[in-house]
């Protein structure tokens, strides 16, 4: 009698460890699949940037400026730039205009917001898990630059029959930079390329950073923004004086060449062109 009480113990001890082992196995296989979804979070959960409103550039800016005080007091300002002169003393006047098409790498042709980590930490690029850009950042740059060249001049597309120079836009490097773990800065880094028909007519490269208030995305999407009106703002005062007038090459080129907007990117050399292309083969925005 005391062998089957002590064989009902053993019994019930092992039921209890084995009901203790299957309630353990449910809880892991439930923070297993709670942490599934937390990987895939759903798009609705996702913040959302972008370069924020169009704002004028301060080359912009100071050329008006100088053309409304050259119209008030009769008398031109001998250090105006090439873009105030063009303006005119009435204001009305406006430069000539200029097709734009701004292209990117891969990495840079999506949503993804790009950080890199300091040098001590291997330089890594890394992309911020619960945050995205509202358009890619070529779309987001290439925007913001035509409002901004738009405001002394007319700016079209790459497809426009009209003739016109035209400038095209690499855009080389937009990233949030890490100094530390609570310093970091957004880098835009461009290459300008300035066409008259077939011919290039000069070629630069533009860098410029800003400090993040914040170590996140909010903090990067910020300076990035302004890194970028700091490097448009640079590269109008560039353009000052070197877009021309359409040339008869221009003028002359038929437009049945026109390429679309949804042309794909081409990788041929900046300023090498068939008789049958364009140098905005590459155009994709």
């Amino acid at each position: 009698m005391r062998g089957e009480t002590e064989l009902q113990k053993d019994t019930d001890m092992f039921e209890s460890i084995r009901g203790a082992l299957r309630a353990l196995l449910i809880a892991a296989g439930t923070a297993a699949l709670v942490a599934g979804c937390a990987t895939s979070t759903p798009s609705g959960a996702l913040a959302r940037y972008d370069l924020g409103p169009p704002t004028m550039p301060a080359a912009a800016s100071a050329s008006a400026a100088s053309a409304a005080s050259g119209a008030s007091t009769g008398t031109p300002d001998i250090a105006n730039t090439a873009n105030a002169a063009a303006l005119g003393a009435s204001g009305a006047a406006r430069l000539s205009p200029l097709k734009v098409v701004v292209n990117a790498p891969n990495w840079l042709d999506s949503d993804l917001i790009y950080y890199r980590l300091p040098a001590s930490d291997g330089d890594q690029a890394r992309v911020y898990a619960n945050s995205r850009w509202l358009a890619s950042p070529a779309r987001l740059f290439g925007d913001r630059l035509r409002v901004a060249l738009a405001v002394d001049r007319p700016v079209l597309a790459a497809g426009d029959p009209t003739a016109a120079p035209a400038l095209r836009v690499e855009l080389d490097e937009f990233a949030q930079y890490f100094d530390s773990a609570s310093t970091s800065h957004g880098v835009v880094q461009i290459r300008a390329t300035l066409f008259d028909g077939p011919k290039l007519l000069a070629q630069t490269t533009l860098r410029a950073q800003a400090p993040a208030a914040t170590a996140d995305a909010a903090g990067g999407t910020r300076a990035l923004a302004a890194a970028s009106d700091a490097v448009q703002t640079q590269l109008i005062q560039w353009l000052a004086g070197r877009v021309p007038a359409p040339s008869t090459t221009t003028r002359s080129a038929p437009t049945s060449h026109a390429v679309p907007a949804t042309a794909p990117r081409s990788d041929a050399a900046p300023g090498i062109s068939s008789p049958s292309s364009s140098p905005l083969a590459a155009a994709t925005r």
